[in-house]
């Protein structure tokens, strides 16, 4: 699908350097040349912390997320940034030394890959120029983050096995995971006491409430009067015993009295129910294979790198 046009501006070249995209230090302030590690013959610096920074930043935004969740984010694993750079670099050099070669025609690919997000070639080499690059510099680097996917495909991925059995054991002893509360789903609409005062709050809520028992709309009479977002999905347990006591004896398509919370007044509407039961192995069967490739991945992962990082000399300055 071509990529809309408010988001092309967003897109960064630095964004499809880095297949794996992964979580990156905030740098707050530091010399962008500093040397922070050394890995064998080679340097880590600022800079590249910073590259880091650039390709998950601008994967965030592609995805619409808001400003706060970025930095959230980036926060979050402000400690792994450069443990990821390293381990990059140790595989590249394993790669290297088992001869590792990448078909000219697969970087071509990609290469067609990334100007196909831009409406045209000057779109793309201006975007290039404007992260200090040309063609052979992305070709290069693509090439080395080839070597590395194809290497952690070889030690890692490969390697892994999930039986049948294993994901029947797992199911067995986690049927707590896989079983559900009776649900409700629920429009809602919620009056607040401190916007309007109790007395005028009560009487908005029943104005609401008289609009939607004469069929009006219910998107329409949400948008004029609710003053918080409708309540969706849930289960027995997650709301207060006055609401609960409400909402799982409506009927479907039915409207609610008023239920007064100490902030404020709610009405709801019944549009979908699901009562207690437990999913069955055939239904969760692949969410349990994922979780449990994931975890083998996650395993084995990281087995590799410390066998790297061990034959290899890493100073973090």
């Amino acid at each position: 699908m071509p990529m809309p046009n408010k988001n092309k501006a967003l897109f960064s070249i630095t964004v499809v350097l880095f297949l794996f995209f992964v979580p990156v230090p905030y740098i707050h302030a530091a010399e962008g040349d500093a040397i922070i590690a050394i890995v064998n013959d080679d340097v880590i610096t600022m800079k590249d912390l910073r590259q880091y920074i650039a390709s998950m930043a601008s994967q965030m935004r592609l995805e619409n997320k808001s400003p706060e969740e970025v930095r959230k984010k980036i926060e979050k694993y402000e400690q792994k940034g450069l443990d990821q750079l390293i381990d990059d670099k140790l595989i590249l050099a394993d790669a290297n030394a088992k001869g590792m070669k990448i078909n000219e025609e697969a970087i071509d690919k990609r290469v067609s890959q990334i100007k196909g997000r831009y409406g045209s070639d000057d779109e793309f080499i201006r975007a290039l120029n404007a992260e200090g690059m040309t063609v052979t510099d992305l070709r290069r680097r693509l090439l080395d983050q080839m070597k590395v996917k194809y290497e952690i495909d070889l030690e890692v991925r490969d390697k892994i096995v999930v039986n049948p059995q294993d994901v029947t054991d797992y199911y067995n002893n986690h049927l707590e995971q896989f079983s559900h509360k009776p649900s409700v789903n629920l429009q809602s609409i919620f009056v607040s006491f401190s916007k309007y005062g109790k007395q005028a709050a009560r009487s908005r809520a029943d104005e609401a409430r008289s609009r939607l028992l004469a069929g009006e709309d219910f998107d329409k009479v949400f948008q004029k009067y609710s003053d918080g977002s409708s309540i969706g999905v849930v289960e027995r347990g997650q709301m207060t015993d006055s609401i609960e006591k409400v909402v799982f004896n409506l009927k479907q398509g039915e409207v609610s009295d008023p239920v007064e919370v100490p902030n404020g007044i709610y009405i709801f509407k019944l549009i979908g129910q699901s009562p207690a039961g437990q999913e069955s192995l055939a239904q969760v069967q692949d969410q349990i294979y994922n979780k449990l490739l994931d975890d083998q991945f996650r395993a084995q992962y990281k087995e590799f790198v410390n066998t790297l990082r061990q034959k290899a000399y890493v100073e973090i300055k």
